[in-house]
């Protein structure tokens, strides 16, 4: 077999327009869309770290669960922008081949080995190590909240089982995404008027992949999700006509509280990567699709169904499950992060002020009046007791 010779790029000028970075114009949109998201990200999952661990009543099977997701989201937060905004806002590739192969396995990106800034398709789809952890992370999550409903108590994670649940999200996420990095490869052609550095991967190579992968993002989890969430709702319904006689009615509306955030992940999950996964078909629907004209604004819809997919799901986390959670939200009062950025005084013995004596502090979280904070030895006499009863 021949393999047909490569034409010498070096006798001719670079086919597409030279533009180094994109317009200054639309590098300050882009940033005005994209730092908010990462900083609110990373300051929302970086509080959340820091109330899991440093409050012991936080340190149970689900809220480790539910750690693992964060610190998922807050590496996707903190290293993914790299790689994002190099493919983003230079035309050739400038993190070389370690950053090439890394790339596939930390994001994971489908890239057309052929850019113009102004007419051919944006540049790439992403997904990887990270990503797959995450939603490996949530369906995990999804069987805990299960278990704790619905299923009885001696199948729900414990201990070592957390812990290797864990795990297991971490091995087969990046197993799955390694095949990125077996077949990227970085490339460099002389033009007589460039240098054109490019990471690039095999398209009919791996098209069957991406769908396999897409799959496991998207459809996979989504299916453990509704499944898991329907069958808590119903048997919610059950409790609601007959288990108060059984239970105690907190238990109840605690259960309640827990199936309407569940619900809130769900929405926000399809939210955010139902779009890009529409963009995908796009992509693979139209042939010769590096060679295709898209108008603008396509392209920068495109662009936010991507920021949405990659960031937007890992910032809104700390949101789900922070502020939609009564015991998340006691704790967050306590946390250093929080009452720096807030200007919060630090918590503090009772002294012998009058009780009469009200103050308020404004935070991120609202108002905070005197009488709502309780003592440390009472919080955790209240989450003891909760946890007691929720199994």
């Amino acid at each position: 077999m021949f393999l047909n010779p490569q034409p010498n790029t070096s006798l001719y000028d670079y086919p597409l327009e030279l533009w180094s970075t994109i317009p200054e114009s639309e590098m300050i949109i882009k940033l005005c869309v994209f730092v908010p998201v990462i900083v609110f990200g990373l300051l929302g999952n970086g509080i959340l770290l820091e109330v899991i661990f440093s409050n012991r009543t936080l340190r149970t099977p689900s809220h480790l669960l539910i750690a693992n997701l964060v610190i998922t989201d807050f590496l996707t937060l903190l290293v993914c922008p790299v790689f994002f905004l190099t493919h983003d806002f230079f035309q050739n590739y400038l993190l070389g081949p370690i950053g090439c192969k890394l790339e596939g396995l930390i994001e994971g990106r489908l890239d057309s080995s052929i850019r113009d800034h102004t007419t051919l398709m944006p540049s790439t789809l992403s997904t990887g190590g990270l990503l797959v952890t995450s939603v490996l992370g949530m369906c995990v999550i999804s069987y805990d909240r299960l278990s704790a409903v619905v299923l009885s108590a001696g199948t729900r994670l414990k201990g070592r089982g957390t812990l290797a649940a864990i795990g297991f999200c971490w091995i087969v996420g990046f197993a799955i995404a390694l095949p990125l990095l077996l077949y990227r490869h970085f490339k460099v052609r002389h033009w007589m008027n460039l240098v054109e550095m490019y990471c690039y991967e095999d398209r009919t190579i791996l098209a069957t992949y991406w769908e396999f992968l897409l799959v496991m993002l998207v459809w996979f989890p989504l299916g453990v999700m509704l499944i898991a969430y329907t069958l808590i709702i119903v048997k919610l319904d059950r409790y609601e006509r007959n288990a108060l006689r059984r239970q105690h009615p907190m238990v109840v509306r605690y259960k309640s509280r827990v199936a309407k955030t569940l619900y809130i992940v769900l929405l926000a999950f399809i939210v955010v990567r139902v779009p890009f996964t529409i963009m995908v078909f796009v992509y693979y629907s139209i042939e010769s699709i590096e060679y295709f004209q898209f108008s603008e604004s396509f392209i920068f819809i495109w662009w936010l169904a991507k920021v949405a997919f990659i960031f937007l799901n890992a910032a809104i986390n700390p949101l789900i499950y922070g502020l939609t959670n009564k015991t998340f939200k006691k704790a967050l009062r306590g946390s250093k992060i929080l009452q720096c950025l807030c200007r919060l005084p630090p918590e503090e013995e009772s002294t012998g002020t009058p009780p009469t004596t009200k103050r308020q502090h404004c935070c991120c979280l609202g108002p905070i009046n005197s009488d709502d904070v309780e003592s440390s030895q009472d919080d955790a006499n209240l989450d003891r007791s909760r946890f007691s009863r929720v199994r």
